[in-house]
């Protein structure tokens, strides 16, 4: 399960007026920590909520890369494709992955198999697609293995998404 809320854009770089936005987040929720995470180059990040024990972190950033695929619209909200977030979560990992973002992409392993996921991938980022990368990466879990474990409503264990991970790679 997810602690936070990503939101993305391929919007042209500076476009976003987070001062509007703040304002509408202001006037959306009793508590809004404008504070947090400062402001980043490639977005800004904010604790939003009843108050500041019930509060969540939503991050706005700006994507690298365009969208390879048009939004999904679910109940009035634009999202996201599945393979868009799979070709970022693979962007990821080419930089070396948290665990949080192999454990997404092992619960997307039953329906995507590391070829389709290094398509996604090489579609979106053309640019800095190194399959050989991204494959040692997939089986290299050296710098999340300290990373706090998500909380997995699905009783999954970190070892076994590994060990899992390894495997799908293994069986290209």
């Amino acid at each position: 399960m997810s602690v936070d809320i990503d939101l993305f854009t391929d919007a042209e770089y500076g476009s976003l007026d987070f001062v509007v936005l703040e304002e509408v987040l202001k006037s959306t929720f009793p508590y809004v920590d404008t504070g947090f995470g400062g402001n980043v180059g490639m977005g800004k990040s904010y604790l939003i909520g009843k108050d500041k024990e019930n509060s969540v972190k939503l991050d706005l950033y700006y994507s690298n890369d365009p969208f390879i695929q048009t939004a999904t619209i679910i109940d009035g909200i634009r999202m996201a494709t599945v393979e868009e977030i799979i070709a970022m979560k693979v962007d990821v990992v080419l930089r070396e992955g948290r665990k949080k973002d192999f454990w997404h992409l092992h619960e997307l392993l039953p329906e995507y198999n590391i070829s389709q996921m290094l398509a996604l991938h090489r579609t979106r980022s053309e640019f800095t697609h190194d399959e050989t990368v991204i494959l040692q990466n997939f089986r290299n879990f050296e710098s999340s293995d300290d990373d706090f474990d998500p909380i997995c409503l699905r009783g999954k264990e970190w070892e076994f998404i590994k060990e899992d991970m390894i495997n799908a790679v293994l069986n290209l």
